[in-house]
């Protein structure tokens, strides 16, 4: 039996690093869908009723959660993590400044880091990918930008450095 508790024990462990894994792919968006709170694929951020506790104190949530957003981006490249599919979504909760996925055709750079989701619109010049910094700030936790500028940044001058800082 403890064999079979180990090897359980295993499956967990590599099933859910395999499923916290960062990802930072281009691609290009075919579908945003945005949904209310309380529906179907989108739980209400706070609990239905409050919990009252032993000494009478009640537990009050309060929420600017604007409900959900899912985006399905078809995948160009991808430059780190693993995709099973051609095409991949994305889905956070909406914040009280409205939706932040994109509906737009030109190529994009996404980064999801520990369930957190980031872009930019990829920018192509002499074959190399460049994005804002000012929309996707870090990749692997390592900032875009090494300077206040804020210029274009090259993908795979950031996925270097943050390789290094892994």
């Amino acid at each position: 039996m403890n064999k079979l508790n180990l090897i359980a024990a295993i499956l967990l462990v590599v099933c859910s690093t395999a499923s916290a894994q960062d990802i930072v792919l281009t691609g290009h968006v075919q579908r945003v869908i945005l949904q209310p709170s309380g529906t179907e694929n989108c739980p209400p951020p706070c609990p239905v009723t409050s919990r009252t506790h032993a000494d009478g104190s009640q537990t009050v949530c309060i929420s600017n959660s604007g409900g959900c957003q899912m985006m399905e981006v078809k995948v160009a490249r991808i430059y780190r993590g693993v995709v099973q599919e051609q095409i991949r979504q994305f889905k956070s909760r909406i914040g009280e400044w409205g939706p932040s996925f994109p509906v737009t055709d030109k190529l994009i750079v996404v980064s999801e880091e520990a369930g957190r989701v980031h872009w930019s619109i990829a920018t192509e010049l002499e074959g190399k990918i460049f994005f804002d910094p000012k929309r996707l700030s870090s990749i692997g936790g390592i900032p875009s930008s090494t300077n206040s500028n804020s210029e274009l940044v090259a993908l795979d001058e950031v996925l270097a450095r943050s390789a290094k800082g892994r």
